[in-house]
């Protein structure tokens, strides 16, 4: 069935009626109601569309780069036994997300032992990644799983992600058998490489990690896009090429805090509010960067206390 499209008022939002979109990104859109979609109207509200048939979040337009105030990180679930804790891994191809895995998986097994753990990578045409972790003793084989996506790697953390939750699930099955603990299961979920408006779904991701690099120039941060701008904490890796390849740490750090930087005038223009984890709102927020070279170790420890500060706080509010 060819899909349609619809386009509500002056451009403001398109989505596919037939599309699970399951990702929310910053628009320009006020909160609004008209009549539509077949005569049984709409409202509109800040990146959500509820119709009839239910809430559509939305992804095509939005009018800017992205906001941290935009970001959305809560602990929405409450069970982690049938899925562990689940942390994304996303970035551009070559960005070190692999890299960043292999060494996040020896520093939590050798410094945390009782915390189940596994691996689900991404590649599209083949089981790459996965291999080069089992190849350098990441995990047992059986507790690293790999998908091929067979086409964009951000549909599979985005809009179809059946077959990473599928992998998820399975892996913490067979980690609770074997653990037979009453410890969650922590399941790093590493994305195939993509473009910077790939970011994953917070019905698959607990804790979003976005890894660019700086091989890709200084500009990158400021090109934007909801993994620069909206994931839990920003890494900035390859720090030890800045000199080889020209970039500048210091513009990569002033425009990394300028995109992911929550201002009063950005809230009251998108109609929105950014609330820290204490509650209060805090429109001057700054999403973390941390910069690293992961190859050198550099930054690896920063990286590992924010994934298990998250973590145990989650798992906290579980029990």
């Amino acid at each position: 069935m060819r899909s349609s499209a619809l386009t509500l008022s002056s451009s403001c939002l398109r989505y596919n009626r037939f599309a699970r979109v399951a990702t929310t990104l910053t628009t320009g859109c006020s909160s609004s109601s008209r009549g539509g979609v077949g005569g049984g109207g709409y409202s509109l509200n800040g990146t959500t569309i509820t119709t009839k048939q239910g809430s559509i979040r939305f992804h095509y337009e939005y009018a800017n780069p992205g906001k941290w105030n935009n970001h959305n990180y809560h602990y929405h679930r409450h069970d982690f036994k049938d899925r562990g804790y689940t942390v994304g891994i996303g970035g551009p191809v070559g960005s070190g997300k692999t890299a960043l895995v292999l060494a996040l998986t020896k520093r939590l097994t050798n410094n945390n032992k009782s915390i189940p753990l596994g691996v689900v990578t991404n590649d599209i045409f083949t089981q790459e990644d996965a291999e080069f972790l089992t190849r350098q003793q990441a995990l047992p084989e059986h507790l690293i799983r790999a998908v091929e996506t067979g086409g964009c790697p951000h549909a599979a953390i985005r809009e179809d992600i059946s077959a990473n939750l599928t992998a998820c699930e399975e892996l913490t099955q067979i980690l609770n058998k074997e653990h037979n603990t009453s410890a969650n299961a922590l399941i790093l979920c590493e994305s195939g490489g993509d473009n910077l408006a790939a970011n994953f779904s917070r019905e698959l991701a607990d804790l979003t990690i976005y890894v660019i690099d700086v091989a890709g120039g200084d500009k990158v941060p400021r090109k934007g896009g909801p993994g620069i701008t909206q994931s839990d904490v920003l890494i900035i890796n390859k720090i030890d090429l800045a000199d080889a390849v020209g970039a500048d740490l210091d513009v990569m750090k002033r425009d990394a805090d300028r995109m992911r930087t929550s201002s009063s005038a950005a809230s009251a223009s998108l109609g929105c509010e950014y609330n820290d984890d204490d509650g209060k709102d805090d429109k001057n927020a700054i999403g973390p960067t941390i910069f690293a070279s992961v190859r050198k170790g550099t930054g690896i420890d920063e990286i590992e206390n924010f994934i298990l500060e998250h973590y145990e706080m989650a798992v906290k509010e579980h029990h």
